[in-house]
Parts: structure tokens; sequence; C-alpha cells
């Protein structure tokens, strides 16, 4: 099944929207209550559909760190496929990701972050932090570490992809960084051609919660 087919249209995106609406109203908090906040943290990814909309409509600038609990399949609106057989098969949760990337699965221990500002010239959150990401393997000792594309590899392997997608006036800038090394669900994603291998930052020796926490120090001044 091709993922356009599952998310350009409005349904998917719309059913996350109103899952996330449904979520901050389970715990009666008022998604106004953070329009003065930079930084939104959850553990899921619908959450993250009402503050992008919002963002985008009050032209705030956010930055949203998303780290799933259980193995989730997304993708944005370009490139790869999402085998739904799969998906249904092992309970994973196909959510529409609003970038223009292409498909992954996220595992517990993984890292989504959507940043959203005014488009300005010059100014991309990932042309900072993809930089600053390779800055700290490096001096962690990790060799062979690459940025092809929109990538981050370590000795060929994918440890991170990002994306960006620009509307009314905003940039919506995506990414995702694989933590947990969990390669139990690759099938969930099919891909064109040769299927891509991944490592994660615990298959490096990386400490997942000290990595997070720096990248939050880190992110704080991005834009």
């Amino acid at each position: 099944m091709n993922i356009l087919d599952k998310i350009k249209g409005t349904n998917a995106a719309l059913r996350c929207y109103r899952e996330g609406l449904e979520l901050l109203a389970a715990q009666n908090t008022d998604i106004k209550d953070f329009d003065d906040t930079f930084l939104i943290e959850s553990k899921d990814l619908v959450w993250s559909f009402p503050f992008v909309a919002r963002a985008i409509k009050k032209r705030q600038t956010k930055l949203i760190l998303l780290e799933p609990q259980k193995p989730e399949a997304f993708a944005g609106m370009h490139g790869d496929y999402i085998n739904r057989e799969y998906c249904e098969k092992n309970n994973i949760r196909i959510t529409p990701f609003p970038t223009q990337g292409g498909a992954a699965v996220c595992n517990k221990g993984d890292i989504l972050l959507i940043c959203i500002h005014p488009i300005k010239k010059g100014l991309k959150f990932l042309d900072y932090l993809k930089p600053k990401i390779i800055e700290y393997l490096t001096n962690a000792g990790i060799e062979n570490v690459t940025a092809p594309g929109n990538d981050i590899e370590v000795n060929g392997k994918k440890l991170s992809g990002s994306s960006i997608s620009y509307r009314m006036g905003m940039a919506i800038e995506g990414i995702f960084i694989n933590g947990s090394g969990n390669h139990d669900h690759l099938d969930a994603i099919g891909h064109k051609g040769k299927k891509r291998e991944v490592v994660g930052l615990v298959d490096l020796g990386i400490d997942i919660q000290e990595f997070r926490n720096w990248l939050i120090g880190t992110i704080e001044g991005a834009v």
C-alpha cells in the first residue's frame, strides 16, 4: 500500500488531530496553556498534531519532543511504503508525520523531534542540530559518522533521518533518532530497492537518557 493513499488526504491527519485533542481532554489540559511554552514533551505521537496545527495557525515557534513507548510506524508525505498487513498483525499503529519525509518504525528509546517556526531566510533548525549530533558522537569516540542527504549514518548504517515541509509561511522540520537499536519491526516498512541497515544509540554504547538530556540542552537556543 502506497503511504500517499494512507495519509495524503485529510482523514488520517484529522483522526490524529482528534485523538490528540482527546488525550489533552483526558488530562484536563487546555492546549492554550502551552502557548508560551517552547519545548513540549510527550510519549504519544498523536499528541503532536493539535500543537502543530495551532503553532501554524498562531505562527508560534515550538519544539515538540516525542518518545513513544511502543512500536509505531510513521510516515511523511513522500516515498516509502507502510506494510499495513504487518502493522495490523503486530498491533503497530500507523501515524502520519507532518513533514515531507519517508517512513520509519519508532520503538521505545527512539526520539522524534518536530520544530515549527516562521520561515526566515537562512534559518533551518536541522542545519543547526545535525552537526551538533555528529560532534557529540565524534566526541564520544564513534568513528565513521557521515551525513549523506537528510540522514546521519555510522559505518554506512542509518542512525537518523530528517525532513522539512512548509505551510502557511511556517517551516515544519522533523528528525528521527534511532535510540533503541530495536530491529524487530523493520518489516513494517517496505523500501524501494535495497533495504537500509540501521543502527541505534545503544548499539554504539551511547546512553539514551544522557543523550536525551544533552539534546534538550542543545536545542533550547536553536530557534
